[in-house]
């Protein structure tokens, strides 16, 4: 079957009604049919920096996709663009660039994250300084925003048996609780320990998104290598590094030999409100409080069609807890990988619709499962000086254990 391609596009105009950005902007070039249509004209052949820059707003949140009667592979399209691009494509290219270097680099990450926090606590930045705020997101030590809870740290131990753990960057380095959490919850509900490589690095999804391939790749090989010569599940907490750890067999479709230990890897990879929800069974969830709680739903999980809907049934299940829904349904955030370092105006603005929808709800907690949301929707609320918590769904859920009395 030959695969779709920009042609196949009938230009109905689905993509629009759906598409965070061009709901922002009202822009027509900046949906998934004006790209489509760019993709077949002159311009493609040789990208100006215009167009270049018409590519780079665009979050690969997938609503289009999920949309489209025809099922053009959008996102695909334009990250094959994008790879023909110079690497400082797009606005803020330096800044993205670097971002990319830092987290294809465990070791760099980690003195960065470290700095930050320094930097953090001397208090030497106002306290209303937009970096200040986001310095303030890392964590120096395991600590969770809701009832600490004595740590049970994922285990380094390279080839068994059991349930391994790929972290991410987030819960590896920003915000080392929520792997704590995973691995209480883990422990608790499986009397498995989490089983963490340490060779793992960042999943590869900012490079891939960017359209750097090779790099994606190269990333992905590490990823296969170190959780290889052992075997059983291989769970992470974030929903983002799910679905692209899933696709990494595409990755390799013109390698056969890398492409088999793709499969072999991405069978093995369970998205974690999933697997939670199976693990869980009848051990009762009861929050310390009553909590009026708003699940963000990541895009990465909203447009998989593999999504059971798992988060939204664990949390109707921890007693004490409300669910928040809006009217509006599931809204993307805006944080979009790396796009909100290119965009960080276009993204306040697809975030505010986001956040309107959540405070129309009278919600006190938001809680989501992809790193980049969880970032996203702490920086956004410290911004407005917001009393809600934006938590992660595994810090949340280690806190709802154990409040049985």
């Amino acid at each position: 079957m030959t695969a779709l391609g920009p042609e196949q596009c009938v230009h109905c105009g689905s993509c629009t009604s759906v598409c965070p950005v061009y709901r922002a902007t009202g822009r027509e070039s900046l949906t998934a049919r004006g790209k489509l249509h760019l993709l077949g004209t002159e311009f493609a052949a040789h990208p100006s920096p215009v167009f270049q820059d018409l590519f780079a707003q665009c979050l690969l949140c997938g609503a289009c996709e999920n949309t489209c009667p025809r099922r053009v592979p959008t996102r695909e399209l334009i990250v094959e663009a994008r790879s023909r691009f110079p690497a400082l494509y797009g606005r803020h290219g330096l800044r993205k660039v670097g971002a990319r270097f830092a987290l294809a680099r465990p070791a760099l990450l980690e003195g960065l994250v470290r700095g930050g926090v320094m930097l953090s606590n001397l208090e030497l930045l106002p306290a209303d300084s937009g970096l200040r705020r986001k310095l303030g997101l890392l964590e120096s030590m395991v600590e969770s925003h809701l009832d600490r809870k004595e740590a049970v740290p994922a285990r380094k131990i390279e080839k068994a048996t059991g349930i391994h753990y790929f972290a991410g960057c987030l819960a590896r380095y920003l915000q080392p609780s929520v792997a704590q959490a995973a691995g209480r919850l883990t422990e608790r509900l499986t009397s498995s320990p989490l089983l963490q490589p340490p060779e793992q690095v960042c999943c590869g999804l900012v490079a891939w998104s960017a359209g750097a391939k090779e790099e994606a790749r190269q990333l992905a090989k590490r990823n296969i290598l170190a959780f290889a010569g052992s075997s059983g599940s291989i769970l992470t907490s974030c929903a983002s590094c799910s679905a692209h750890l899933a696709m990494y067999p595409k990755l390799f479709a013109d390698d056969p030999e890398w492409r088999e230990q793709a499969e072999l890897f991405s069978a093995r990879v369970r998205e974690f409100s999933t697997f939670i929800l199976a693990a869980a069974g009848n051990v009762g969830l009861r929050a310390s409080e009553d909590r009026r709680v708003f699940y963000h739903q990541p895009c990465h999980l909203r447009f998989d069609p593999a999504n059971s809907g798992a988060a939204d049934m664990l949390l109707r299940g921890v007693a004490g807890v409300t669910l928040a829904e809006s009217a509006e349904g599931p809204l993307c955030c805006g944080q979009g990988g790396l796009f909100h370092l290119g965009y960080p105006e276009l993204t306040e603005r697809i975030f505010a619709s986001a956040h309107a929808a959540c405070t129309a709800t009278a919600a006190d907690l938001v809680v989501t499962s992809c790193s980049g949301c969880l970032l996203q929707w702490q920086a956004g609320l410290a911004l407005r000086r917001s009393r809600v918590l934006a938590v992660h769904l595994a810090v949340f859920l280690d806190s709802c254990l154990d409040n049985n009395s």
